[in-house]
């Protein structure tokens, strides 16, 4: 599927896929070396950090917990 116009994807969505990789790679955590378990582990912790990146690209959380903004 292909967005047809250039609008970003909607909050609600990327925060659940987000939440979904975050919850991925904790289970994953602490697999054993070498394995495919920790190649996912890789992936998925790339595709959190790129989707964060994205998604608050100062670091900050608008009115986030610890944040005097």
């Amino acid at each position: 599927m292909h967005p047809t116009n250039n609008a970003a994807p909607a909050p609600a969505i990327t925060d659940a896929l987000h939440a979904l990789l975050v919850k991925r790679a904790d289970d994953l955590e602490g697999c054993t070396e070498r394995s495919d378990e920790e190649r996912e582990f890789a992936a998925t912790t790339d595709a959190v950090e790129a989707n964060e990146a994205v998604r608050w690209p100062t670091g900050k959380v608008n009115g986030g917990k610890g944040r005097s903004e």
